[in-house]
């Protein structure tokens, strides 16, 4: 460290030595007093000490350390999905020393990757890597190129399909097709639902079961406050869910059945497609994409509004006859 010396400005400055990536560098520091700027600097080297400690660490090691100081915050899924990721990507890099890591050699993990795996499942990974070296290697400057988003359309099914997947339905499946369609539920907190949840109104939903890093079925409070809503139902939705005999499904049974249900008809959408043929289907009719995301449990407006980015299928007709009538009403010219 530098001895402070005035500036022209008549305010303190000092330098620090630190390394980053083997270059010899200065962090510069100024403060109205000499003593508040000796704290300054202090307290830099008494940081990058700590970091040094850090440099031995193995790529290995730094993530476990990561999710380890997380997992008490964290959900039980997310937690799950994090050691995945670090069981099942950056290989090659994972036991070398932090210290010894470059930018370069992450590009080309990444790139290696991109070959076999989807761009979001690329950018996924990539973003707990670059959390885990912020935390343990800050100084590491990371400007990866990533592989570009996919622009996949959803299949969302039609009311004509919904229908058509009630009709069909088990026992063990129906009700949970018709929570996610008019109620908006996942698969996991249709399966956390208890029949005290059920009002005169519709449904409370503040809970979800999911999958541990055990793979033991545990009940969890939603990740955002987001989670907490209610749901409004029918009468005779209401009547049907409180009759229902299979509280307390499991994901895996919902998963199942509905599998089973989809082979036979050959549909090409998912059992939580469901839920976007709630909000696609509220947006037809008109209702504000704000109280969507709330009925929904979507803590972003725009996440509703990339569900309904392609319009639902059986109303397409309807919506092109309203624009031709538009256009040929507005220009028609006059006699």
């Amino acid at each position: 460290m530098t001895k402070p010396e005035r500036t022209q400005s008549g305010k303190w400055r000092i330098r620090v030595e630190y390394y980053d990536n083997g270059k010899r560098r200065f962090k510069s520091f100024t403060a109205p007093t000499k003593k508040e700027v000796l704290a300054l600097g202090y307290q830099f080297e008494s940081e990058k000490q700590k970091l040094s400690r850090y440099d031995e660490m193995t790529l290995q090691e730094a993530f476990d350390r990561y999710i380890n100081a997380r997992a008490g915050a964290l959900s039980p899924s997310t937690v799950r999905g994090y050691g995945v990721i670090k069981r099942n990507s950056f290989e090659m890099l994972m036991p070398f020393q932090l210290k010894d890591i470059t930018a370069e050699m992450i590009q080309t993990a990444i790139s290696e990757m991109s070959l076999t795996m989807s761009p979001k499942t690329v950018r996924n990974r990539h973003g707990l890597l670059v959390s885990v070296l912020k935390a343990y290697r800050p100084s590491l400057m990371i400007n990866t190129h990533l592989p570009q988003s996919e622009q996949k359309e959803r299949a969302i099914p039609t009311a004509a399909e919904v229908r058509e997947c009630l009709d069909n339905a088990s026992e063990y499946l129906r009700v949970p097709i018709l929570l996610a369609s008019a109620g908006s539920l996942r698969r996991s907190e249709v399966c956390a639902l208890t029949p005290e949840d059920i009002t005169d109104l519709g449904v409370r939903v503040n809970k979800a079961v999911v999958h541990d890093s055990d793979r033991n079925l545990v009940t969890k409070y939603p990740k955002s406050t987001a989670g907490f809503r209610f749901c409004p139902l029918s009468k005779s939705m209401i009547k049907e869910v409180r009759e229902w005999k299979h509280f307390g499904l499991s994901p895996d049974k919902i998963k199942k059945e509905y599998q089973k249900l989809k082979n036979k008809h050959g549909y090409e959408f998912t059992f939580h497609s469901f839920r976007h043929y709630f909000a696609s289907e509220l947006h037809a009719q008109g209702v504000p994409d704000k109280y969507i995301a709330k009925v929904g449990g979507w803590k972003d407006v725009s996440t509703v509004q990339k569900i309904y980015q392609h319009t639902l299928k059986d109303k397409e007709k309807i919506y092109n006859k309203k624009i031709v009538d538009i256009f040929a009403t507005e220009l028609r010219k006059k006699a």
